[in-house]
C-alpha cells in the first residue's frame, strides 16, 4: 500500500508550507486524483488519521479528495473525449481510431488547496 507514503509526503509538504507561511492550524487540504491514477482514494483517507494524530497541526485537519476524470485525445481527428466514452466507441467516439490517442489528464495527484489558519 503506497498510499501511506502518499499521505507522509503530503503531510510533509503542508507542514512546509505552514513553517513558511507560520500558520498554527490547518482546518482542511484537498487532493486531486486522476481516476486512473494508482492511487486509491479510500486508502489515503484510512491512511490520514494515523499521520494526523502524531502532529497537532493536523489535529483537526479534514482530507478532502476530488476526482478528476480521466481524457484523451485524438491525434487523428483531434477529438477530446472521456474514459467512458473511449470504453464505449472502443476508441475515439469520432473516427474509431484506438492507436493514437493520448491521455490529458486522469493520473494526477497532487495538493490542489491547503485552508489554514
Amino acid at each position: 500500500m503506497h498510499e501511506l507514503g502518499i499521505v507522509l509526503s503530503i503531510a510533509d509538504k503542508v507542514m512546509e508550507v505552514a513553517q513558511a507561511n507560520q500558520l498554527t492550524e490547518i482546518k482542511a487540504i484537498t487532493m486531486q486524483i486522476g481516476e486512473i491514477s494508482s492511487v486509491i482514494p479510500e486508502y489515503l483517507e484510512k491512511c490520514f488519521p494515523a499521520v494526523a494524530e502524531r502532529n497537532p497541526l493536523f489535529e483537526n485537519t479534514e482530507l478532502k479528495i476530488e476526482i478528476l476524470p480521466a481524457r484523451y485525445l485524438c491525434h487523428v481527428c483531434g477529438e477530446s473525449f472521456s474514459l467512458g466514452e473511449f470504453e464505449e466507441a472502443k476508441g475515439c467516439p469520432s473516427c474509431k481510431e484506438n492507436q493514437l490517442l493520448e491521455l490529458l489528464t486522469g493520473r494526477e495527484c497532487f495538493i490542489k488547496n491547503i485552508e489554514a489558519w
